[in-house]
């Protein structure tokens, strides 16, 4: 057998030439077997060499053309395949160049995608666009970049109008925020991450990603809770005009929210037996501890354990009447402190007022003594009755020696008495009739509940001598109206007519 000696392609006797090769095998050795393994090993592992084999055999046919029909069909058999390759390679070449292109466009596309996209997520514009907002007073824009981690708290345009007013009436504190948002923008937060005892009320954080490649930001608010105290129950609280709960004991303490950070005003309102209230307490959501602002309301209000020297008088506050008796008074109230409270009893047509008592925070017991209404009735009748004496001993001094002023200090001046008494002293002594005083004494009292004024019934008894000589005793009876001078401070008659 017969192998070619340079592609180690087996080969016939009659061939002169390698048919696969076009190899010139006259003068070659074909049948050395160790050239054949050489050459079929090289065959296997350097198919490059194809091109050359084309060539060489390209050459050989020209060279001899008188070779047999077998011989040159076999040759062009032979070179169609290296052909072929030729024309694969180049097609492959230029689907190469293609895809290189498209690679080379997609990665400069990429590029500029990713410059783009880093360039709009950058959170330092979102804390810039934040003081715009805020600036411009554009509440629609900023509630779209604002957001909560609490799903319970609403952020809206309207909602948020508390914080914007916060930060307009405290430029330092929104000054420290815009502060605090540049540092979060050197690394934002995860908003999983965050904390209500958080220090920060606005927190710049990582709300997701855009084409999932893209960080998304936004500035979470820390949503603020309300805890109300109140000292009585059935309260009702409101916050901005808008019920929000009511107390449901005495002492009890209720939390409310969540709300949006900034300026509020809460109302507490109760109505009670005795008192109606109405109270705005102004709060700042904002500077409050971990979250939470405390407020206590109606701190003010109490209950008494009232008693009395006289147990049915009925109880009074500012004025007006309980209709509640002293005795029944045993857990009184609410009652705010600073009312004022009293008691009063009507004894034979007169009103007796306890002292007045101030209520003040805390107090839970309240006696109301009578011992001052009382001592200055008493007073009131002892100037009266002295009132009386010192007028009929004055009257039936100056009846004697015709001198009216001497009644002036016990008669009010311009009054109906004292006209009388201006014509009956002259006319008296004119007639030659003297009078002593026998005894003054008052038969009733009726003195008004303030004791500036009233009137007193008399049992008066006079001797009188008339211009013969002849003296006689006689008793009189008269109603006198009286009233308290406050230039003199004393009491002064008014009028006098006969008791019936």
């Amino acid at each position: 057998m017969k192998f070619c000696t340079k592609c180690g392609n087996e080969i016939t006797d009659e061939k002169l030439f390698c048919t696969y090769c076009g190899n010139d095998l006259r003068g070659d050795d074909t049948n050395k077997p160790d050239s054949v393994d050489a050459t079929n090993s090289f065959k296997k592992i350097n198919l490059d060499k194809k091109n050359d084999q084309v060539e060489n055999k390209d050459s050989n046919e020209k060279t001899d053309s008188n070779d047999n029909m077998d011989s040159v069909d076999d040759t062009e058999s032979s070179s169609k395949t290296p052909i072929d390759n030729s024309a694969s390679n180049t097609k492959i070449s230029k689907q190469s160049k293609i895809v290189m292109i498209l690679i080379v466009f997609l990665i400069i596309a990429s590029v500029v995608i990713i410059n783009v996209g880093n360039s709009l997520s950058d959170p330092n514009k979102l804390v810039t666009r934040f003081e715009k907002d805020v600036a411009s007073n554009n509440a629609s824009d900023l509630a779209t970049i604002l957001s909560s981690n609490d799903s319970r708290l609403k952020v809206d345009s309207k909602s948020i109008t508390p914080l914007l007013s916060y930060f307009k009436s405290t430029p330092a504190y929104f000054n420290d925020v815009v502060e605090n948002l540049k540092n979060d923008a050197l690394s934002p937060k995860d908003i999983k991450n965050l904390s209500i005892t958080s220090g920060n009320t606005l927190t710049l954080t990582k709300s997701g990603k855009s084409f999932l490649i893209f960080s998304k930001y936004k500035i979470n608010i820390k949503p603020s809770f309300i805890k109300i105290t109140s000292a009585v129950k059935d309260v009702t609280f409101s916050i901005n005009n808008i019920e929000i709960g009511k107390s449901d004991t005495d002492n009890s303490a209720k939390e409310f929210g969540p709300y949006i950070p900034g300026n509020y005003s809460i109302l507490a309102n109760y109505k009670g037996k005795y008192i109606t209230l109405n109270t705005p307490y102004p709060v700042n959501l904002v500077s409050s501890n971990n979250g939470i602002t405390e407020l206590s309301v109606f701190d003010d209000l109490s209950y008494l354990n009232i008693t009395s020297d006289n147990p049915s008088a009925e109880i009074y506050i500012d004025g007006k009447n309980t209709n509640v008796q002293v005795k029944d008074a045993s857990h009184f109230g609410p009652i705010k402190s600073s009312s004022k409270i009293y008691a009063t009893y009507v004894e034979n047509g007169r009103t007796f007022k306890s002292e007045e008592y101030p209520v003040s925070t805390g107090d839970t017991e309240l006696y109301l003594s009578f011992e001052n209404s009382t001592n200055e009735l008493d007073d009131a009748k002892n100037q009266v009755k002295d009132l009386l004496g010192n007028y009929a001993y004055s009257l039936t001094q100056g009846i004697n020696i015709n001198n009216v002023s001497l009644i002036d200090p016990y008669v009010a001046y311009g009054s109906q008495l004292y006209s009388q008494q201006q014509t009956y002293i002259p006319t008296t002594y004119v007639a030659g009739i003297q009078e002593e005083v026998i005894s003054t004494d008052i038969t009733n009292y009726n003195i008004s509940d303030d004791n500036k004024s009233g009137s007193i019934t008399s049992s008066e008894v006079y001797t009188i001598t008339p211009s013969d000589g002849i003296a006689y005793n006689k008793s009189f009876s008269y109603v006198y109206q009286f009233k308290y001078n406050e230039s003199t401070s004393s009491y002064q008659f008014t009028s006098i007519n006969k008791a019936k």
